[in-house]
């Protein structure tokens, strides 16, 4: 029988007083026996966390407060279940304030409170409250009237006394407090982090109870009937949202439920704080903070226990619930599973609640809890609440970015669409906004999903058409979708401008707006922001993800990062702003004109004579023949090819979505999910994944935007490669040691600004709703806080180590690699400086083991002044006692007390007896006594008025601290891109020293007459891998290296024919694989490498349907060969690979034909042995793989059907009935052929047509 814990409810502000009027209780209670049981197992229990004492059997006995021994074997074996029909037993329990933080060892200002520990909940208790208000929720709602009674009360009268209701103002019992060692074991499961004060045993038998130790056990299937599952409202048929809308009705909200207000006025005060919230965030699981616990009920704890091995807590409802401190742990798990999940915090103190029921005149019972955040698949962050402890907690995520995406539609005459896009990696808070005219087959849509992988995606309810409806459900099939009302929740463009107008957005003078989102505006630098007209759709793309941040709660921590990227497809430029080619918020600088070109408009070019006129041949009397000829352009021009490798400047090689995937460049964008369309294998050996030898985080996200988006730029490539050959040479050795070694320490600096960005936010610590949330665990947050800075503040020292370092390499004389030394070279963003700074702003080690960061002077002016006030006021208070002495001739006489007694004058008793009216009388003690003066109670009052002012301003350093790191937030962008360079670059040059194969660089040639590709023993990078792999292993596997020459002196298009098997597909994809490696600048597993750059890569490779999107598969072949047709250049490279095998063979009939009429074709060629023309299943083949001129007789593929293990008989069949068919084809070749003789020789029509019925 297997056994689990269960935690029983002890939440008394969700129970009601319902007790019948004889005042006998109407719950099920326990026995004597069973209750001494529990009794020993409270006492040790409480004894173990020091917040909690003993039980009492008599008001008399001393309670003490003891410290937190081990946990021992012997506490398990303590089995309290609960057991119905027996008197209840009442016990004295010392509760912590939830005002008042936790202690090691115990709580000192604790209140003590009587609980009623019952053996189940009543039925009321576990139902449930409801709100019918779409919006978020006021969770401050005003329960019944409650009894208390603040005595114990002896135990022989328990059946009489009216049950007790704890109030909110005491937190959760602290006794289920579970240390973070617990959280971080490696495969920790949430029965071993149940410290509950019972311990229930579960039947493996479902449906029946059974008893041990002659105590009841719960079977697992008494849980399996919850009271949710029976409410109406919740019935599939009946489900409506917060504005009485059917799931049918095509303005059905998913994200609302409607609670109808009957049932909400039945529940307690607690659950109907639950199901307010509830009602506006139906689709999101809620962590509802009860005490240090974060609680789950009805249907969000099935998703606990069945998501996150919780267990059930006892009850008639569905509850389960966690500590405070594992709240990363499981909200990362349900947000990988796809679950969206709210964080509700208790945002009131009980003081707060008391005082708030005074002015008010309410008796509410509950604190105010508020929802602080809501976290999706898209909305990720990384904050104090989201990691463990420890210098690397970041290391530990998923490093690969992932986006929130929104997209706006506008179906255009010709079919066409426009497509405003704005996606966002809230990791980094870096947006990117573009708008572009698609073709029918949305290809600039896929390549984007490509590129930039959505992990959500946000759209227009109503309005996006068939076409991108199918795109969502074939491309973006596992990807989570969400459709937002329009206008409401998915502003249009002047609505959008309207919100980035907000104060806390970027306010009304738009010329402080980013340069990017200006660029979507009529005019940069106009007084009143308006959308352009033709960015309509971008904007309220815009406005989309502003608006799901928002309902997220973290939509001012990402506007402010200022961080915004123009995104135009590659296919329509050619050369899209990648992630680290700028820094947006950088108003000027270098980063601000990366690839920004001058603007030259038509009477510019006319009146300067930069160009010829385009009508000046035409139009002589227009610009005489003279003035043409010294043109600019024509005084320049010394190009002798079309194409030069100015030409090729910043542009980029296209690689769309169908590429990317077909190729195996990076992992299919469900690959994880859905193992079914890319094995793991094939993921693994990846291009991406094959190169991938980065270290740090942000390095592994640039390299595949590298991978995704190659360079066709003679300089870049060149200086690419020479970085790598200089990285491999031994005389970088010892840099790429020492390299190594620093970025193995380096945290993930590009979302560390982002988290530091927004722990140094005002808005944060003053406006937002965790501002007012009560934790448990502040100190431990507040290290994690402080570790965070530490942590980026030791990642840029280490960069500074290896710039130093890198200085020393070289003389002034020696040639040095121009992007390496971008990297650490003379351009280094000089940040020394403001390392010293927050070197000697504070006692780092203090800081991180108090949790407190206290500023040096001279470091925060205003804080300066606060102590100063307060040494101020000290000094004059000293002054006042130095007076007085004086004046009463008595230097013994001092100050006395403490709080708000302090700075009492303590006079010897003797000379009190002489004092004046002025002295006032406070307390005495044996031979002194006491008092204060009105001089004396004025200095205090002012001394405590500055103690005040300096503690907040105290309170508030370390966010100031966080602040002022963050206004040097644009050097640290540079000095990570640069990291994030190097770190690529160092990971290429790691790949060519390990791949096992020739290594060779590929050299380009920009000024061509006609494009060209060369390759010279080559090996498909990925297979190479996996070769190498093998050979670690020592299994046998064996690769075939091939030339391939296409253009120049060769033909421009190769025909692959061939055996089955015989390596056609794979030499295909090995050529495109090449070129894509070549032009990211690494060098190439080939002995030699010669090409012409490469604009974009088609394939249409294999037979793929999209059966969500209704397309056949060879409907799917004619699309993408229609897209090569029409979008391919003279530059581009063609992978096509059995078009038409999506249909009938109609093109069977035509291949012998096709290879009679091409005199050399390329082909695989196969060596047979003993090949057998009678029975196929006696033929052997061996396959060479190497290519060679000639057409390939057969394709082999009863040979291939053989060694798939296809049953003998089976083959012969086949075959027969192949022969039989070539005996027909070929009979009606020869009829036909002496047809069209005899038609040649004036045969008459009567004789030509009984030849034709013949045949």
């Amino acid at each position: 029988m297997s056994s689990s814990r269960k935690q029983t409810s002890l939440f008394s502000f969700f129970t009601r007083s319902d007790d019948k009027e004889d005042g006998s209780p109407s719950r099920a209670t326990f026995s004597s026996s069973v209750m001494k049981q529990r009794e020993n197992f409270l006492t040790e229990k409480m004894n173990r966390n020091g917040s909690m004492k003993a039980p009492e059997r008599d008001e008399t006995e001393e309670r003490k407060t003891c410290g937190a021994p081990k946990r021992t074997a012997q506490d398990d074996e303590v089995c309290s279940p609960l057991k119905r029909n027996h008197t209840p037993k009442r016990c004295r329990i010392v509760l912590s304030s939830d005002s008042e933080p936790d202690d090691e060892c115990g709580h000192e200002n604790s209140k003590q409170v009587e609980i009623s520990v019952e053996a189940d909940h009543s039925p009321t208790s576990s139902d449930n409250p409801t709100s019918s208000e779409p919006c978020t929720p006021d969770l401050n709602v005003k329960p019944k009237n409650r009894t208390s009674t603040p005595r114990s009360v002896p135990r022989t009268s328990a059946a009489s006394t009216p049950r007790l209701v704890s109030e909110m103002a005491h937190s959760f019992i602290g006794c289920f407090r579970v240390n973070e060692e617990d959280m971080d074991a490696p495969n920790v499961s949430m029965s071993s982090l149940d410290r509950s004060i019972y311990k229930v045993e579960e039947s493996a038998a479902c449906g029946t109870s059974k008893k041990e130790g002659g105590l009841a056990v719960l079977s697992d299937c008494e849980a399996g009937r919850f009271p949710h599952l029976d409410f109406d409202f919740l019935q599939p048929d009946k489900i409506r949202d917060a504005n009485g809308r059917r799931i049918s009705d095509p303005y059905y909200c998913p994200r609302t439920l409607f609670v109808p207000d009957a049932f909400i006025k039945q529940q307690t005060p607690g659950h109907r704080q639950w199901w307010l919230a509830k009602s506006a965030y139906f689709d999101t699981v809620l962590f509802f903070k009860v005490g240090k616990f974060y609680e789950m009920y009805h249907m969000d704890a099935v998703i606990g226990v069945e998501n996150l091995n919780l267990t059930y807590m006892r009850g008639k409802f569905a509850h389960c619930g966690f500590p405070e401190i594992a709240y990363g742990r499981f909200a990362d798990q349900l947000v990988s599973r796809g679950y969206k999940v709210a964080r509700v915090e208790q945002t009131e103190t009980p003081t707060q609640l008391e005082e708030r029921n005074r002015l008010e005149k309410n008796r509410e019972k509950v604190v105010r809890r508020e929802i602080c955040r809501v976290t999706s698949a898209g909305t990720r962050t990384y904050g104090v609440l989201d990691t463990c402890d420890g210098d690397c907690a970041l290391d530990a995520v998923e490093s690969s970015a992932r986006h929130l995406l929104s997209f706006a539609e506008k179906v255009l005459p010709n079919g066409l669409s426009t497509y405003g896009v704005c996606f966002i990696d809230t990791s980094v808070g870096r947006f990117y906004v573009g708008q572009f005219v698609d073709d029918a087959n949305r290809s600039s849509m896929r390549t984007l999903f490509a590129h930039y992988e959505p992990s959500q995606i946000l759209y227009e309810r109503g309005r996006i058409s068939a076409a991108s409806q199918s795109l969502l459900n074939s491309v973006a099939s596992a990807v989570i979708k969400e459709a937002l009302v329009p206008k409401k929740e998915f502003p249009d463009a002047e609505s959008a401008v309207k919100m980035l107008t907000s104060k806390l957005y970027f306010g009304e003078v738009v010329r402080e707006w980013p340069q990017t989102v200006r660029s979507l505006l009529v005019d940069a630098d106009a007084l009143d922001a308006k959308c352009a007209p033709e960015f309509n759709e971008c904007m309220a793309a815009l406005g989309a993800v502003l608006w799901y941040l928002k309902r997220s709660l973290i939509d001012v921590d990402m506007v402010t990062m200022r961080t915004f990227e123009r995104y135009i497809p590659p296919c329509l430029l050619g050369h899209p702003a990648s992630q680290n080619d700028s820094i947006e918020g950088m108003q000027s600088g270098e980063g601000y004109w990366r690839h920004r070109r001058l603007v030259l408009d038509g009477v510019s070019l006319y009146n300067l004579n930069i160009v010829p006129p385009l009508d000046g041949v035409r139009r002589s009397g227009m610009r005489d023949s003279i003035s043409s000829k010294y043109s600019l352009y024509n005084t320049i021009n010394k190009c002798i090819t079309p194409f030069g490798e100015g030409y090729w400047r910043h542009r980029r090689l296209v690689l769309d979505g169908v590429s990317l995937y077909n190729l195996n460049i990076v992992p299919p964008l469900d690959g994880v999910r859905r193992s079914g369309m890319r094995d793991s294998i094939s993921s693994k050996y990846s291009l991406y994944n094959t190169i991938n030898k980065c270290i740090t985080p942000f390095g592994k996200r640039v390299l595949r935007q590298w991978v995704c988006a190659p360079s066709c730029d003679g300089d870049v490539l060149r200086a690419r490669q020479d970085a790598i050959q200089w990285l491999m040479s031994p005389t970088a050795k010892l840099f790429t040691d020492k390299a190594t070694e620093v970025l193995r320490k380096m945290p993930d600096l590009e979302r560390l600004l982002q988290k530091i960005h927004t722990l140094g936010l005002k808005y944060r610590a003053s406006q937002h709703p965790d501002s007012r949330a009560v934790m448990f665990e502040p100190l431990r947050y507040n290290r994690r806080k402080i570790g965070d800075l530490l942590s980026a503040l030791s990642g840029f020292e280490r960069v500074l180590e290896l710039v130093r370092l890198y200085g020393k390499l070289f003389t002034e004389a020696e040639q040095r690699p121009k992007l390496i030394d971008r990297c650490f070279g003379a351009c280094f963003p000089d940040i020394s400086g403001d390392l010293s700074h927050f070197q000697e702003a504070f006692d780092h080690e203090k800081a991180k083991a108090e949790g407190i960061i206290v500023p040096e002077k001279g470091v925060d002016a205003e804080y300066d002044g606060a102590v100063e006030d307060v040494h101020e006021c000290i000094h004059n208070l000293d002054a006042y006692l130095f007076a007085i002495r004086k004046r009463l001739g008595c230097g013994s006489i001092q100050y006395f007390g403490s709080g708000r007694s302090r700075y009492q004058l303590e006079i010897p008793e003797t000379i009190a007896k002489n004092l004046g009216g002025d002295f006032e009388l406070k307390s005495s003690r044996k031979g002194y006594k006491r008092f204060s003066t009105e001089e004396s109670v004025r200095l205090f009052e002012e001394l405590v008025e500055a103690e005040t002012r300096c503690d907040i301003i105290r309170r508030d350093v370390m966010r100031r601290v966080f602040a002022d790191f963050d206004t040097r937030a644009a050097k640290w962008a540079a000095v990570t891109e640069r990291v994030a360079l190097f770190d690529v670059l160092l990971s290429l040059a790691r790949y060519a020293k390990s791949s096992g194969l020739a290594m060779c660089r590929p050299e380009f040639v920009f000024d061509s007459d006609t494009p060209f590709l060369n390759i010279a023993a080559g090996y498909h990078p990925c297979l190479a891998a996996k070769m190498c792999a093998g050979r670690e292993r020592e299994a046998s596997f064996t690769y075939i290296p091939n030339d391939t020459q296409l253009g120049g002196d060769h033909p421009l298009t190769m025909l692959l024919t061939g055996p089955n098997m015989g390596g056609k597909s794979t030499l295909m994809r090995q050529v495109a694989v090449l070129v894509v490696l070549a032009q990211i600048g690494s060098l190439v597993p080939a002995k030699k490498m010669r090409l012409s750059p490469v604009d974009r890569i088609f394939t249409r490779i294999g037979a793929n349907d999209r059966i969500s999107a209704g397309q056949s598969t060879f409907f799917v072949e004619l699309n993408e060969a229609n897209i090569i047709m029409r979008d391919a250049s003279v530059y581009s490279l063609v992978v096509m690979d059995e078009l038409g095998r999506g249909t009938r063979s109609v093109y069977l009939s035509l291949h012998n034909l096709m290879l009679r009429k091409v005199d050399r074709l390329p082909g695989l060629l196969s060596f047979m042995d003993n090949e057998n023309d009678v029975d196929p299943t006696l033929e052997n083949v061996t396959f060479l793989y190497s290519l060679s001129d000639g057409v390939c007789p057969k394709s082999y593929g009863f040979f291939a059907a053989k060694v798939s293990g296809i049953k003998p008989e089976v083959i012969r069949t086949a075959f027969a009935a192949s022969q039989r068919l070539d005996m027909g084809i070929d009979g009606k070749s020869s009829r036909l052929a002496l047809l069209v003789r005899e038609a040649k020789k004036g045969c008459d029509v009567g004789q030509l047509s009984s030849m034709l019925a013949s045949m």
